[in-house]
């Protein structure tokens, strides 16, 4: 037993670490990225822990006797939580901040962290007093002391954060798989993507650009005070080299005595009169130039996969069986040919399949999650993820009909945390996109749904017996003001949820009243299609003279081309 927990636990810590280090920009400080894996590991040891909880309970069980397996367990899961707790809720958040902050000296930036942090902990501490005076109402404080209600707490919180993803993760997730199962349809969701990137990394350069602007006008001032000499610099640093082409020309246009009439009053800048101000001029630029390069990495990452997936749809008929890639170096050797012709076979004809078959089982186990979420709400002793547990037995069948549904639950949750991006603020973002402070923010939700998790999911199973978790985080659902109403009322609305991500109403939604920011993902637009398609029909020409066949130039930028030509003309 102990052998393959600890298998688990080394495969999990790799993934982890892997995964930090794919998303992470190269300038996240290497504490911030410990910082993340341990977080990140800590709330996937209580997952991992839960199954082998589940066994161990059950062997109990038929002995008859607690075993030393269970008190450890139980002991095990008391340091993982609050050692989770306190990161989660104190320690990562205070670091979010510090991270944030563009002050020069350390004790400045923790200030100023501690001081953006008060004001949640300030908000926290009027609700946990509301209840608290709740509780005593109710006659209930000799039954809560404070570890439990400050479970209670977290836990509602988090329980709340998991029926919202999961509202989310239960429907696209299956879509996803058969829409991409569908090569035409799949292409046309990249000429969509194509458009509304294109449409995106176009505000994007705008809003950088005026910013550079504000920048390159004061470039050659000389400030007595030396911080601010300092941020002018780290705001120059922030400029891309092809956007100074730009800035010069203007430059050039701004001194000529004919255009001076015409543009003094938008170049008209008087500049940073105090350290204050140019530092948020430096936070402004920071943001913009960070937010430009997200969209520029999204748009070459899309144009590849849509130039791919055109190579693609043209090989299905191919007499060949090879798929002629336009920007890959074609294969040489005595296997080539047979390479050739088994990609041909997996991305023409199994692959497609296969995505159906992922699709409909992802579907089932969707619905099935559904139904065993909505009895927790009816208060029924009917389980479905419970009922195989009863009659199976041995470590490696209980495990397994626990850990498979708890993996998808967690999955479908994770991927909502993954798409969640606050634009202009957090996310996370591959390609070595996501600096410290989304990482930071992330991290935050990551760890706060780990134990909700664990407590749902035995809610789901219903059984009988207390667990070592249990046993260990007490009776967290004893106040009816969290742990009854929230955790049985939540998953009610789960039903709503999906509904809404069905029907793509919670997009809409924030888009009409104008946040979406808040936005998981682009609602399809048939406009943007056609778009799209003539963007990369225009960019095929540029890719194919520039472009190396082995990968993607850094410096290959046709979109800001078009721009820059708009912008000297």
């Amino acid at each position: 037993m102990y052998l393959i927990l600890i298998f688990e636990i080394v495969i999990v810590t790799c993934l982890i670490g892997y995964m930090i280090q794919k998303y992470c920009s190269k300038d996240v400080s290497i504490y911030v990225k410990g910082m993340a894996l341990v977080s990140w590991l800590i709330n996937f040891l209580l997952l991992l822990f839960l199954p082998f909880d589940i066994y161990i309970t059950y062997r109990d069980q038929s002995v008859g006797s607690i075993s030393n397996d269970y008190l450890s367990l139980a002991e095990t899961y008391q340091i993982l939580y609050w050692t989770n707790f306190i990161l989660c809720w104190t320690v990562i958040p205070i670091m979010q901040e510090y991270e944030e902050s563009v002050e020069l000296d350390k004790r400045d930036k923790l200030k100023k962290a501690l001081k953006n942090n008060v004001r949640f902990y300030i908000i926290i501490s009027v609700v946990g007093i509301v209840f608290v005076l709740a509780i005593f109402y109710t006659g209930q404080a000799q039954q809560c002391g404070l570890g439990t209600f400050l479970k209670s707490m977290a836990n509602s919180f988090g329980v709340a954060l998991i029926i919202v993803l999961l509202g989310y993760g239960l429907v696209i997730i299956p879509k996803a798989q058969m829409r991409t199962s569908q090569l035409d349809v799949q292409m046309k969701y990249l000429y969509f993507r194509t458009a509304s990137i294109n449409g995106e990394k176009d505000d994007a350069h705008h809003k950088l650009l005026e910013t550079s602007m504000k920048v390159f006008q004061i470039k050659d001032q000389r400030f007595d005070n030396d911080d601010m000499m300092y941020y002018l610099n780290k705001c120059l640093n922030m400029i891309p080299r092809n956007m100074h082409k730009i800035l010069k020309k203007e430059e050039e246009k701004r001194k000529s005595q004919i255009l001076m009439t015409i543009t003094g009053a938008f170049f008209k800048n008087k500049g940073p009169e105090s350290v204050e101000e140019m530092m948020n001029l430096y936070q402004e630029i920071r943001k913009n130039s960070l937010e430009y390069k997200r969209i520029k990495a999204q748009w070459k990452e899309n144009c590849k996969s849509a130039y791919e997936m055109e190579d693609i749809i043209k090989a299905i008929n191919s007499q060949e069986k090879k798929v002629q890639f336009s920007f890959k170096k074609p294969r040489e050797g005595t296997f080539a040919q047979k390479l050739d012709i088994l990609e041909w076979h997996w991305l023409c004809v199994i692959k497609p399949q296969l995505k159906v078959i992922i699709s409909l089982t992802f579907g089932i186990l969707s619905i099935l999650v559904l139904i065993s979420e909505v009895t927790i709400f009816m208060g029924t002793q009917f389980t479905i993820f419970g009922l195989p547990l009863r009659y199976v037995d041995g470590l490696l069948s209980i495990s397994f009909y626990s850990f498979i549904p708890l993996l998808y639950i967690a999955f479908c949750v994770y991927y909502g945390l993954f798409k969640i991006r606050i634009q202009g603020f957090y996310g996370l973002y591959g390609d070595h996109q996501t600096d410290a402070p989304s990482l930071m923010f992330a991290t935050i939700n990551f760890s706060r749904v780990g134990a909700p998790l664990c407590q749902n999911f035995l809610n789901m199973i219903k059984l009988k017996q207390e667990t070592a978790f249990r046993y260990a985080m007490g009776n967290i659902e004893l106040l009816p003001i969290f742990g009854v109403s929230i955790t049985a009322l939540m998953p009610c609305l789960l039903i709503v949820l999906c509904l809404i991500n069905y029907f793509d109403l919670f997009d809409k939604t924030l888009q009409l009243i104008g946040m979406k920011q808040f936005i998981f993902n682009n609602t399809f637009s048939d406009r943007l299609i056609f778009e799209g398609r003539d963007a990369l029909k225009l960019n095929r020409q540029y890719f194919e003279r520039k472009m190396k066949p082995e990968g993607w130039s850094d410096s290959s930028e046709p979109y800001d081309i078009e721009l820059q030509q708009k912008l000297m003309y």
